[in-house]
């Protein structure tokens, strides 16, 4: 029998595909794989015998180590052969096999069946004490969903014991010399081994049915909506603080859901991996904040200090009064606001509520404006103020009193991240005024210089008055305050049919705490989606090496993007521009919520996947579309315009495209944009999603980075394409060392930009 070599990490049988054999293991070990768990199979094991009877394979099988197999014919070919008459060892290799998979299938099973007991029983519990600690800490209770109609599993999917004791005691006798006589009946074998994947299979249903069970209840764990228990206790962490007498009680609390997090396979990983990266970040920023004496004074005082309520009373009055409003305006203002406060539905989309949000828009944006001119002479802004430019603060009891007294906590020290490129819309306005930044496109993609060339055309304003505005930083604010603002909080919003900026309670589904971005969190989901994706932020620029004998080449330049904070609660991204003027080296604009509703991750991905289209399109200009020229825009719509023609795919994959393509409109974009997610959440990490043609052009356009290169070497969907990639870096680093040794020919001086290049290259 011919030996076959499997090396590590190799899908070897697929379930559901024909069972033509049975396969040996004689070295190496292999994962019996199926949904919710695994069983391994070492040395001396036989691949497939659990379908002894079955002509497909149920499960499937994939080297954990570099293995070797022999191959036994099919259950059909042995009996017809009399394989089990003539050959009486083997008789006994199949039955001792086939006794040790029900075994470890068994084990396997009491251990699940155990974990999702476990996890039920914490559940029930666990919100027991969480209602029991909002009781005693005076916190208002937040429903968790789901957890009233919480039930137990079903009585018989509990484990068997006497099965348990009944494979172990055949166990013990297969393996001791008086099993021979057992042996010897030609029928022994066959018919254990019926009766025996018989109880596999009933195992392997209860298998199904508790890790359905698992995945249903661990909702109440983590889930995407944030209604969940890590939600709650994290909450109820943050609030309280550190140095409060029950926050170990939480503390423990909380890493005992993060100990059953990892356990459930219904939990997807970026989820959770982007959860507990938020959490970890928050416990940072409060550490330090607890290690700063000046802030540990704050958070003391905020525990102890009940007159905060009393600082937060009139809010609205003392906004109104810096903004210096007029009588007509102030008294419109705080009619409409005491109106809606009342509002039962604040969502609600009859004429008078929208009529009613459209009249507070209108007044916080020209309310905002005023304040904002007043600040910039100001140097020691009011909290109360710092928290309406910040977060859209107007009101404690339209806000919450205890989302205001943490958001007059935080804002003191709450502030962007220039050198990262992220900026509260304060600072923005700010950087624009002082003439580090120019103003954002409006909503028709017309930037200031061109909207006062427009006045200036339609005979709006003469040329001595275009001239000035274009010199008049206060005009730039003031368009971007008209334009950009109010458009990208409608946006980022997430529900621009009930948009109304001004902060309130009923938006808050997330505790603001757990809401509230900081930028080494951004960085840290920029920096991950970077990693994966290393040339997204790559610029190409005619750079001269040498003026005197015109050596030049085009060089990559990464230009990271700037980050404006919108004062919203949200859950979306928006990618505003991608350059700013004609200047192809500028940095691109997006746009979040500084109150993220949804994972940040999945915002921030869909918001590059779109500056990475749209700056093609830019490059490209009007031959975007055209595969003559190769590019992002240019393949994805000719593969997605020309599917049903091409011959290389399937039935299957042509339907799946045309599915994806309804759920889309249509719309090419929309489409990559879902195929870029899938490739830097899945992809990336060698689980392969998308159909060939898609990774194909992906991985060509926006290749992967070394370390993910290397990790992906092993896989054979990936050998292609990888072998691909290394010959055009291999190509590009020859011309580039050409370059080197030209100019050192030259007698000229390497410069280190080329250096650089060459390390890009190799990334």
């Amino acid at each position: 029998m011919a030996s076959k070599r499997i090396p590590a990490g190799q899908t070897f049988i697929q379930a559901g595909q024909a069972l033509e054999c049975f396969w040996y293991i004689t070295e190496g070990s292999m994962q019996a794989q199926f949904p919710g768990g695994f069983i391994t199979l070492e040395k001396g094991d036989i691949v497939g015998i659990c379908d002894f009877n079955r002509q497909t394979h149920t499960l499937s099988y994939q080297a954990v180590t570099d293995c070797m197999i022999i191959p036994y014919g099919s259950p059909a070919v042995l009996i017809r052969t009399k394989f089990f008459e003539e050959h009486i060892d083997n008789r006994t290799r199949f039955a001792v096999t086939m006794n040790r998979f029900v075994r470890k299938t068994l084990e396997k099973y009491t251990i699940t069946w155990r974990s999702c007991k476990q996890l039920y029983d914490f559940l029930s519990s666990s919100y027991a004490s969480y209602r029991k600690l909002c009781e005693e800490l005076h916190i208002v209770i937040k429903a968790l969903p789901g957890i009233d109609t919480l039930e137990p599993m079903e009585s018989d999917l509990t484990p068997a014991l006497w099965q348990t004791s009944y494979y172990a005691g055949l166990h013990n006798i297969l393996l001791n010399k008086t099993a021979a006589p057992i042996l010897q009946e030609n029928q022994f074998v066959p018919g254990y081994l019926y009766h025996a994947m018989g109880d596999i299979h009933t195992l392997l249903g209860k298998f199904q049915s508790v890790y359905d069970y698992a995945k249903e209840i661990s909702y109440l764990l983590l889930n995407e909506d944030r209604l969940d228990l890590f939600d709650l206790f994290t909450g109820m962490y943050f609030r309280i603080g550190m140095q409060h007498p029950r926050s170990s009680a939480i503390s423990l609390a909380i890493e005992t859901i993060c100990s059953h997090v990892e356990k459930q396979p219904g939990i997807p990983p970026h989820l959770a991996e982007g959860r507990l990266q938020e959490y970890h970040s928050q416990m940072e920023n409060m550490k330090k904040l607890m290690d700063n004496p000046a802030m540990s004074d704050i958070q003391a005082d905020f525990q102890k200090d009940y007159s905060l309520p009393g600082k937060l009373a009139g809010s609205v009055d003392i906004i109104l009064e810096y903004a210096d409003c007029t009588p007509e305006v102030t008294s419109a203002m705080k009619n409409a606001l005491a109106s809606y406060k009342q509002l039962p539905d604040k969502n609600a989309t009859t004429p008078e509520v929208m009529k009613l949000r459209q009249t507070l828009t209108k007044y916080f944006y020209e309310i905002y404006s005023a304040a904002f001119q007043v600040s910039l002479m100001d140097e020691n802004i009011p909290p109360i103020l710092k928290m309406f430019f910040n977060f859209g603060y107007m009101d404690a009891d339209l806000c919450g009193m205890d989302n205001a007294c943490y958001l007059y906590q935080n804002v003191q020290h709450y502030s962007g991240s220039a050198e990262h490129g992220i900026y509260t819309t304060h600072e923005w306005l700010k950087a624009i005024y002082a003439g580090e930044k120019e103003p954002s496109i409006n909503e028709l993609d017309v930037d200031y210089e061109k909207h006062v060339q427009t006045m200036k055309n339609e005979g709006t304003i003469n040329a001595e008055t275009a001239k000035q505005m274009l010199e008049d930083r206060a005009q730039k604010v003031l368009f971007e305050l008209d334009n950009m603002f109010p458009r990208a909080s409608k946006i980022t919003s997430g529900k621009p049919a009930v948009f109304c900026p001004i902060l309130s309670e009923h938006e808050f589904i997330r505790q603001p705490e757990d809401a509230l971005l900081y930028p080494d969190l951004i960085v840290k989901v920029l920096e991950s989606i970077r990693g994966a994706d290393y040339t997204v932020f790559a610029r190409t620029n005619l750079t001269m090496l040498s003026q005197k004998e015109n050596i030049h080449d085009f060089f990559n330049v990464e230009i990271m993007p700037d980050i404006i904070l919108m004062p919203v609660i949200g859950m979306r991204g928006a990618m505003w521009q991608e350059i700013v003027g004609r200047s192809r080296m500028t940095a691109a604009r997006m746009m979040l919520p500084i109150f993220q509703l949804e994972d940040l991750q999945k915002i921030m991905i869909r918001m590059i996947g779109e500056y990475r289209w749209e700056m093609c399109k830019r490059v490209q200009g009007a031959r975007w579309n055209d595969v003559t020229e190769p590019s992002l825009t240019s393949l994805y719509y000719d593969f997605l315009q020309f599917y049903r023609k091409n011959p290389e795919l399937s039935t299957d994959t042509k339907e799946k495209i045309k599915t994806g393509l309804q759920k889309c409109k249509n719309n090419f974009k929309e489409y990559f944009l879902n195929d870029y997610a899938t490739y830097i959440l899945f992809e990336s990490k060698g689980s392969p999603h998308l159909t060939k043609n898609a990774r194909a052009i992906l991985f060509s356009q926006c290749p992967l980075s070394a370390p993910i290169r290397k990790t992906l070497s092993s896989n054979p969907i990936y050998q292609e394409l990888l072998e691909a990639h290394s010959r055009s870096v291999a190509e590009r680093c020859k011309k580039l060392d050409n370059l080197s040794k030209k100019l050192i020919a030259k007698q000229e001086k390497v410069p280190e930009v080329l250096d650089q290049e060459i390390e890009f290259t190799k990334r």
